[in-house]
């Protein structure tokens, strides 16, 4: 890459993260140097508002203003070859968190899939409105049964 390319484009290794800015510094090992706080950059931060930043350690492609070293932004993270990729598909998005959570849309069966470690909550203004049945452990809300109260016999399918 050209002198003045090598200057405006770089791939470095975060070195510190400022949640409360949504900044990051990033060491740049060829040159030995380490960044200002770089604004890492987001999809939308005015009216819908998305909130991502890079972990320590993680590869990172940085783009430069020809003014100088501290007019930069983090444009994202890459893949190497230290990283296991969550997914080989192009038909498949899928966000991987460290404690094992993930969520996956894949496009070709239109399946969202979310597998999570912990507690799940909605929170909904209205109602909670699901088309199909809805199966927890195995019991279908639409044909469950339930025992009669006089003599232990199952009821017909929900009304």
């Amino acid at each position: 890459m050209s002198g003045i390319w090598r200057n405006l484009i770089r791939i470095g290794r975060v070195s510190a993260v400022d949640p409360a800015r949504a900044t990051a510094r990033v060491v740049f090992e060829a040159q030995e140097v380490v960044s200002y706080d770089l604004p890492v950059i987001q999809r939308q931060t005015l009216r819908n508002k998305d909130y991502y930043l890079p972990d320590v350690g993680e590869h990172v492609v940085c783009i430069f203003l020809p003014t100088g070293n501290a007019d930069g932004f983090i444009l994202g993270a890459i893949y190497t070859d230290e990283d296991q990729l969550p997914a080989s598909s192009q038909d498949k998005r899928v966000i991987q968190f460290e404690d094992g959570t993930r969520i996956e849309y894949d496009r070709a069966s239109h399946t969202l899939t979310v597998n999570a470690v912990g507690p799940i909550n909605i929170v909904a203004a209205g109602n909670v409105n699901v088309t199909g049945d809805v199966i927890a452990d195995g019991i279908s809300l639409k044909s469950h049964v339930h025992p009669k109260n006089d003599s232990g016999g199952p009821t017909g399918p929900p009304q």
